[in-house]
């Protein structure tokens, strides 16, 4: 399992030691050792703050700045949820100063939010100093419990204290929240952790897991609110989950998302509880508080790398060299994921349905609850395949992530009709395939049923009626070879898997209207001879351009890849045109495609055209007659800037060894930062950690190459000063033998003879 990785309190000893000689004033002043306090100093080289109102106390202008800044590392650092090597959980524990709240005054129901306090405690919360993690609690059983009660005090302190502690007067907070005032749970009061997780594209959503003790009082929820979610409308999204109770003893947080939408997705992600007070009276309520205490720990598993996206463009379905007719052989596999597929048609709205070619969005994150997950298949049984889906607008319990995604249409079938997600990788079949003999061959699964295989030849409609051919069910991952699939022809064709989703949209309540399909399997076949060559006929073997992104930001000429073939097969010149001269143009000779300017966005679209003519083999000539145009397009987008911020590095110790550069680099488009050190004899770095060779200054350089949606981002690079010199082992001390010894005890008689006569001489 890998986990969040984040660093903490690394130096908190050093700079206690440091001012163990001023302990006395500590002891005047215990709260500047607060370890909430101190994560957050922001100190310059005389001492004094960079950031916050006060000035240090002497104490620790006594401290060497160095430490000081080692000690102020903590508050820099982000909450990066990210896959590798090292990683370690990361430990969250409620603090005044970390966490923040909506609660609101009842002297001012719609001002600012309230003040947490954490020097107050009921008598019947259990005693923090004392408090241990119960055995259920994971890495952290039997381990103290960290952290603060977070409250808003109450009346009850001073008058009847009875066991209670604090320093009282509090003032009276609602504890019945309402949104329309700044509430973010309707009815309750919510504590949330000031730091953002940031949750890598390449983290397994279903396997987040929350694990560790706390108190509760009374009834609380988790609470989880993503920054952005599938859906870019919504921009408000706040989920809550999973139940949580008791404060007399630690009580158990054991949240897992393979079973809970918990709602983290890709990205930022605020995270926090709502905490029900019984009778939902005002803090001033005597012996009624509301409090919390949480220590816990966030894991997370990667998900399965995909392939390598496909290329080239397509795939061939060729009888290999060596087989003969009648013999079987197989192509792929071939795995359902969001980069290599897309849902390009649905069933039409208005009577008769028919499918009509319309492309929606289509995503690998969503799971509904009873799909089984791909991702926690045994030993022997993995895979690369993902669920593919357009996911619901209204998520389950129990649906993955616990986010919405966009409302969606025609995804229930009528006859055989309903929606048909296409592999973005066509098949090419060659002659010597037999064409009666083509099938699938793997494990499959649809919501709510699967149909038939979708396959259309190149430049022309798909075939029909559609044929049942696959299984149904979203329980398991079934095993299964298709019957001999109808409708491939030699060359390219799309194929496709045609599914019914069981009800038109995607917008029903609690995610029960939801589409899905994900399979991974083969292409199978039967080999054939090839057909007698008609001398008569021409074919453009004109190409579909390779996956890839196509834009404006890669200059005015377009690499059209595969090449464009300048000749037919039967040797006779071949001419291009293009169909979208509003988007791009072609040169007619060489089939080189030039983007308009300005360019746009839009469809390219290329004919290729060979005229008749005549063709000698041996000694014949023959007529030739025209070919058949070829059309081929690419698809040419606007990609959207995006850019990186880095903030500034504090310095380092090269003795304190290897580093994580914090605070982590971002993305303002969501996707992941590399960095690279561009000092590689100062320090060098992987990941998101940085190994100091020696003193001097270390530049790290921030990147993030872009996508099919984002040009890449301008290189950000930031320094880091290290200081010190590298530790060296000491050499070790040779061990003489006896001669070895005797050579010495010569020497040094010698060197002592030598240094009396020199002072014999001189007197």
């Amino acid at each position: 399992m890998q986990h969040l990785y984040k660093s903490r309190w690394k130096y908190f000893c050093l700079c206690l030691c440091a001012g163990i000689g001023a302990s006395r004033h500590v002891e005047q002043q215990p709260e500047v050792w607060k370890m909430a306090n101190v994560s957050r100093m922001k100190v310059t080289m005389d001492g004094r703050e960079a950031r916050g109102r006060n000035r240090l106390p002497s104490v620790l202008r006594v401290v060497p700045a160095a430490l000081l800044a080692l000690c102020a590392v903590e508050g820099a650092q982000a909450a990066q949820l990210t896959c590798g090597p090292g990683s370690t959980p990361l430990r969250i524990s409620t603090a005044k100063a970390t966490w923040s709240t909506d609660a609101r005054y009842v002297s001012a129901p719609t001002g600012a939010p309230a003040a947490i306090v954490d020097d107050y405690a009921w008598r019947g919360w259990f005693k923090k100093a004392t408090a241990k993690h119960p055995a259920s609690a994971g890495a952290l059983a039997g381990q103290p419990v960290q952290g603060d009660w977070l409250s808003f005090g109450d009346a009850e302190y001073p008058d009847s204290a009875a066991g209670n502690t604090g320093t009282g007067t509090y003032p009276a907070v609602i504890t019945d929240g309402v949104v329309a005032n700044g509430a973010l749970v309707a009815r309750r009061v919510s504590f949330t952790y000031n730091e953002k997780i940031t949750i890598a594209p390449n983290v397994d959503l279903s396997s987040i897991k929350l694990i560790g003790s706390g108190g509760f009082d009374d009834g609380t929820l988790l609470l989880v609110k993503p920054d952005a979610t599938p859906d870019a409308s919504v921009t408000n999204w706040i989920r809550t989950s999973a139940s949580f109770g008791g404060y007399g003893s630690p009580s158990l947080i054991n949240v897992n998302g393979a079973s809970t939408g918990m709602g983290f997705y890709y990205g930022d992600n605020t995270i926090g509880f709502a905490v029900e007070n019984t009778g939902r009276a005002p803090t001033n309520s005597a012996g009624n508080p509301t409090g919390l205490l949480a220590d816990f720990q966030i894991t997370a598993d990667c998900l399965p790398e995909l392939p390598p996206a496909p290329t080239p463009a397509t795939t061939a379905l060729s009888c290999p060299a060596g087989k003969l007719p009648g013999d079987e052989f197989e192509i792929g596999p071939f795995t359902t994921n969001a980069r290599d597929w897309k849902w390009t048609w649905r069933t039409s709205t208005p009577t008769p349905r028919v499918l009509e070619q319309v492309e929606q969005p289509l995503f690998d994150s969503y799971q509904y609850r009873s799909y089984f997950n791909p991702n926690a298949l045994p030993a022997g049984q993995q895979t690369a395949a993902r669920w593919i889906s357009p996911g619901t607008t209204s998520p389950g319990t129990g649906d993955l992530p616990g986010v919405p995604y966009p409302a969606a249409s025609g995804m229930t079938k009528f006859g055989y009709y309903g929606a048909v997600f296409t592999m973005n990788q066509p098949i090419t079949v060659g002659d010597t395939v037999d064409l009666d003999s083509i099938k699938l061959k793997g494990r499959f699964g649809f919501d709510d049923t699967g149909d038939s295989v979708f396959v259309q030849p190149a430049g022309k409609p798909m075939y029909q009626p559609f044929k049942h051919l696959l299984p149904d069910g979203y329980g398991g991952f079934t095993s299964y070879t298709t019957a001999a699939i109808p409708g491939f022809e030699v060359g390219e064709n799309t194929i496709g898997l045609v599914l019914d989703g069981g009800q038109f949209t995607n917008d029903c309540s609690s995610g029960l209207c939801a589409l899905g399909a994900i399979a991974d399997f083969t292409v199978v076949a039967k080999c054939q001879e090839p057909p007698p060559v008609d001398p008569t006929k021409q074919v453009i073997n004109f190409r579909q351009p390779n996956p890839g992104v196509y834009s404006a930001t890669n200059g005015p000429a377009v690499t059209w890849n595969p090449v464009p073939p300048l000749l037919s097969t039967a040797g006779l010149p071949v001419t291009y045109t293009s169909l979208t001269t509003s988007v791009c143009t072609v040169n007619a000779t060489t089939g080189a495609v030039t983007l308009v300017s300005p360019a746009v966005a839009g469809t390219c679209t290329i004919e290729a055209n060979a005229a008749a003519g005549t063709r000698v083999i041996g000694s014949d000539t023959y007529n030739v007659d025209a070919a058949p145009a070829v059309q081929r397009s690419m698809q040419i987008t606007l990609l959207k800037d995006q850019e990186i911020t880095f903030l500034d590095q504090e310095g380092h110790d090269v003795a304190d060894g290897p580093f994580a550069i914090a605070p982590a680099a971002t993305a303002n488009s969501g996707l992941p930062v590399t960095y690279t050190s561009l000092t590689p004899t100062i320090c060098t770095v992987s990941g998101g950690t940085v190994t100091p060779k020696q003193a001097g200054t270390c530049t790290i350089a921030a990147n993030q190459p872009g996508n099919a949606e984002y040009i890449a981002a301008e290189q950000v690079t930031r320094n880091i000063v290290l200081t010190g010199a590298v530790v060296v082992a000491a050499a070790p001390v040779p061990v003489l033998d006896m001669a070895g010894l005797s050579l010495l005890g010569l020497l040094s008689a010698g060197m002592g003879a030598v240094a009396l006569r020199r002072r014999q001489r001189s007197k």
